[in-house]
């Protein structure tokens, strides 16, 4: 199953047991361990790639979508523990915020969507964010969103719990510090000070 994982730079797990052969990674490289118990053993990740800021921070960590494979053990939906894990991709911002938006649209009733952690932002209605490389993604009937050039930014139009239209975009200069928002096909319009 595809999941999402976070570490440290030099490709370290920080909650393992500190053993080489179970908390160093490789891309690309299976491992595997015996059992998996979510908070107990085996290799953790998470479903919804902002569930992995809450071990690993936005600024000084690695993060990667996963295979989580073997014997996989969830709780109540944020972690899961598994036998065998392979590094697939790495994420940058641009591919970070386009699983969120991914995963959003797949499971659009998932309660505990809302991040605001330092470099993510996921907001009902309005997001923001003022640093180059960070994410900001706005989700509603109206959605407004807003980042400085290099921050990447997502619109998500739902209506009665439906996604109904979906933007992202990496900020040009044409775009930065302004309020965005997308009409029905998608285009993209600045809004205009009142």
């Amino acid at each position: 199953m595809m999941a999402f994982k976070g570490f440290t730079p030099d490709l370290k797990s920080v909650m393992g047991d500190g053993k080489k052969e179970t908390c160093h990674f490789v891309p690309g490289e299976t491992k595997k361990v015996e059992r998996s118990k979510t908070a107990n053993s085996g290799f953790h990740c998470c479903e919804y790639p902002p569930d992995c800021l809450r071990y690993y921070s936005w600024e000084k960590s690695r993060f990667f979508r996963v295979e989580a494979a073997g014997d996989i053990d969830e709780d109540e939906g944020e972690r899961i523990a598994t036998t065998e894990i392979t590094l697939v991709e790495e994420l940058d911002a641009r591919k970070f915020a386009y699983y969120i938006m991914r995963y959003i649209a797949m499971y659009p009733r998932r309660k505990n969507w809302i991040t605001n952690m330092t470099g993510v932002s996921i907001q009902p209605d309005k997001a923001k964010v003022s640093e180059a490389g960070h994410i900001a993604i706005a989700r509603g009937s109206s959605p407004r969103v807003r980042g400085t050039e290099g921050s990447v930014v997502g619109l998500i139009v739902e209506k009665d719990e439906e996604i109904k239209n979906m933007k992202m975009l990496v900020v040009t200069s044409k775009y930065a510090d302004k309020w965005l928002y997308i009409d029905k096909n998608r285009q993209l319009h600045v809004e205009e000070d009142v």
